[in-house]
């Protein structure tokens, strides 16, 4: 633990070298109890994955969702229906990457509002008040 909002690059880098397209689906909101945090994220690939949303039927469905090809925001009920017992909502922000835009970053760190009404992590706000220090 410990990393928190922590985008992973390398770990981003490698999956894409081994698997040329890889899907990086992000916990973007929490609303209620979630069995992970907000900016918890996994990799997914054709025929595996990485990291971990929580698991269980949330985490089971968004990879699934993702190998489709489907991207963007999407909301998910934690509901009893799910198999999840926690109650509450989460908002997933997936997002496809390849090798080309993974070179496109050049090693910054990625910090941008995704999606909705603009209120971004602690972690996040606090990088790019430090990132505009460093301009």
């Amino acid at each position: 633990g410990g990393r928190g909002m922590g985008f992973d690059l390398d770990g981003l880098r490698s999956a894409v070298a081994l698997h040329g397209r890889v899907v990086r689906v992000v916990i973007a909101e929490v609303r209620g109890s979630s069995p992970r945090e907000v900016g918890a994220a996994m990799l997914v690939w054709e025929g595996g994955q990485s990291g971990t949303i929580g698991g269980g039927f949330l985490e089971h469905e968004a990879a699934r969702v993702a190998r489709e090809g489907r991207t963007g925001v999407s909301r998910h009920a934690l509901g009893p229906d799910l198999g999840q017992c926690c109650g509450g909502s989460v908002t997933l922000v997936s997002e496809t990457w390849d090798a080309a835009r993974v070179a496109a970053l050049s090693g910054e760190v990625v910090a941008r509002a995704v999606a909705g009404d603009g209120t971004e992590p602690l972690a996040v706000r606090r990088l790019l008040a430090a990132r505009a220090r460093w301009c």
